[in-house]
Order: structure tokens, then sequence, then C-alpha cells
């Protein structure tokens, strides 16, 4: 769509004089939807997407709207179905925004640095989890923590009200919800989600990265939410990662299958595509794109178990996802070391002192150590 078409719809729709009854109303909503629109945050390319079906659904050829469009056609014709495009758009983003703004707000409210993982009850309660490794058990009206056998009762007033279990860098957390969904948390984690679904969707916010095995519930889809991604499924097993520090946003599919949604903020609702199992789709907050090709699984999905499984990763990216398990900043002095790519098995159930040794020994790297920081370099080679 041309500048000038769009001066041409906002032209007509303040200065034509014979505007009355209903075409006024048409050209009022019209003006002030194209003038709302920007504040949607339209990405490129979404008004030629409208100026698009305003053709189609007005029944104009394209060959004629070279020709001022608007001399060939009633302008307020063409208005009124811009108006319609906009408003259906525009009504969609607001029809799906509320539960996921909530849920992401809620998240946001909580910080992700601590030295304990915390559970934050919809009841304004805090409870603190010990240990490195945390198990939550939603069950009826109660929650029972860890193998100690510790209870605490749902509020029944609270029972859709949202919870966020916060697990911190260096920390990891199973939880199984109340549908008998099992899902791990990775280090650097927020999870929101209710006591107890309602009826319809069931429906959960993630920000960082976590493995899932959603119980099945043909009648009730279970989503995922984050920040640039959305699954759609009804019972499989999948990890998605979605931490904020990454412009990337992956989903690996072990079993079952999966539908995503990408490009949220489209002014159309975005894109979908679906997985099948031994693959992963990266999507690209940058570019915009969606990429699915097939992985080896069990690499993708081993943190869960407490290894590290790395084929052809670039130095950058297993220190990455190491900062984030110990809770230790890994500095690679020279920056093209961290592009040199690493094929290996780290056990992550080691203390950080036993894993630096053995990750030193397969990458020929020597290192120092300066309280919670690890300083990475190449080992001097020296002559025979």
């Amino acid at each position: 769509m041309e500048e000038e078409d769009y001066d041409d719809l906002q032209n007509h729709s303040e200065n034509d004089p014979d505007l009355t009854g209903p075409e006024s109303v048409i050209a009022d909503n019209t003006r002030m939807l194209f003038e709302s629109a920007p504040q949607e945050k339209l990405p490129a390319g979404e008004k030629d997407r409208i100026w698009n079906r305003v053709i189609a659904y007005a029944q104009i050829p394209k060959a004629d709207t070279g020709k001022r469009l608007f001399r060939l056609a009633s302008w307020y014709r063409v208005a009124a179905v811009v108006t319609l495009v906009l408003l259906a758009g525009v009504g969609y983003k607001l029809l799906k925004r509320p539960a996921s703004d909530v849920m992401k707000q809620a998240a946001a409210s909580v910080s992700i640095e601590s030295t304990e993982t915390r559970l934050m009850l919809a009841d304004s309660r805090t409870i603190n989890l010990k240990g490195e490794n945390s198990d939550v058990v939603y069950q009826h009206d109660l929650i029972r923590i860890d193998s100690s056998g510790v209870e605490k009762n749902v509020s029944p007033a609270q029972k859709h009200g949202l919870n966020t279990l916060v697990v911190p860098y260096g920390k990891r957390s199973r939880i199984t919800l109340s549908d008998g969904t099992k899902i791990w948390l990775n280090s650097g984690s927020r999870l929101v989600y209710p006591s107890e679904f309602a009826e319809g969707n069931r429906e959960v916010y993630l920000d960082g990265q976590a493995y899932f095995a959603v119980a099945h519930d043909t009648d009730r889809p279970f989503y995922v939410q984050t920040d640039h991604m959305d699954i759609k499924v009804l019972g499989t097993e999948f990890d998605i990662s979605s931490y904020g520090d990454d412009n990337k946003v992956s989903a690996v599919l072990a079993k079952g299958s999966i539908e995503l949604l990408t490009q949220k903020d489209s002014f159309w609702g975005g894109q979908r595509s679906k997985m099948v199992p031994g693959t992963r789709a990266v999507y690209d907050e940058i570019s915009r794109r969606a990429q699915i090709d097939k992985v080896n699984v069990d690499e993708c999905i081993s943190w869960k178990d407490g290894y590290l499984i790395a084929h052809h990763q670039t130095l950058n990216e297993v220190f990455k996802k190491l900062s984030r398990y110990y809770k230790y900043d890994f500095t690679i002095r020279d920056a093209e070391v961290g592009l040199e790519t690493f094929s290996g098995y780290l056990d992550l159930h080691e203390d950080i002192d036993q894993m630096v040794i053995s990750l030193a020994d397969a990458t020929s790297l020597k290192y120092h150590k300066s309280e919670r920081r690890l300083i990475f370099e190449k080992k001097d080679i020296s002559p025979e």
C-alpha cells in the first residue's frame, strides 16, 4: 500500500462535504482506527496485509489500484471494509491479552535473584524450598513439598488464583500440577499457574526453561505461554527454553504433537505451525522467523536428569548453560575461543570444582577461580 493511498483515505474521511449519518460514523471510526493502529505496534508489512484484504473484501481489481482507487469506488465502501478489518484485528488482540498479560505480570513481579527456590501462593503466602532440587506436588486441596512430607492447604477462595514458582540460578525444581502434568524447571526459571485449572483451557506461563510431561485431556487443551512463543497441546512431552536474556525461543518435542504460535504481536494473531517428535523449533526474535529441524532429543533434554550432552555446540553456548546451572560466571578471555565447538558429556551432579576439572581437560583450556567467577583461556604451548 502506497503512502498516498493512506493519505487519500484520511483526506476523504476528513474533507468530504457530502458525508452524513452512517457515512460520517464510518469515516470517524476509520480515522480513529488508523490513528490508533501504530500504538498496537504493528510489525513492518502489517498495513500492507490490511490493504490487500481491503482490496479483496471490497472486490476491487488490483489492476485498478494504480488509477487512484477512490475515483473508481466510493471511498466510504472501502472505509467500511477497513474499519471491519481493523476491528477484527484489534478485537482479536484484545481478547487474547488478559490471561497471558496477568500471568506475565505475576512472573515479572518476582525477582529471579535469590538463594532459595520460592513458592509464591495466590493467598500471598511464600514458602522457601530447601536444597538444590525441590519437589512440589498439588494433590486435591493439599500441596506436598519435597519428600519431607510437609503439606500446605490450598485456600478454597484461591483455587483458581495464580501461584508462582521461582527457581533461582543454581537450583532446579519439579512440580506436579493438579491435573497430573509434571514439569521440570531449570535454573533461572519462573512458572505461573493456578492451584486448580478452571473449566476450559489449561494455561501456564513460563520464563526460563522447563520440560513438560502434560497429562492428556482431550476436552481441555494445555497452553504454555511465553513472551514470544505459545504452545498448544493435548497430552505430550516437550522442552521449551524462553530466557529473558536470550534472543531466541526454542521448543523440542519428545512425544506426541504440539502446535506453536509465533509472531504473537502480529495484527492478525501470529503464525501457527505443528511439530512432530524428534524436532526442534527455534524462533528468532530479531528476524521474527521460526525454523524447525530434526535434533537428538536426549541431548536437548539431558539437563533435567542432571547431565549436559553437547554436540558441536559453541563454548559460549555451553558456558551460558553452566552459568545458569551452577550460578557461576563462566568467562572466556579470548572471544574467538568462545566460538570454538565442544562435543562431550558433563555430569552436573558433580560439584563445581570437579565438573570444571573435567571441562578443562575436555576443552584443553586452563582456568582460574575467583569467588563465583571462572575465567578460561588457552593453555600456553611450550616449545619442545
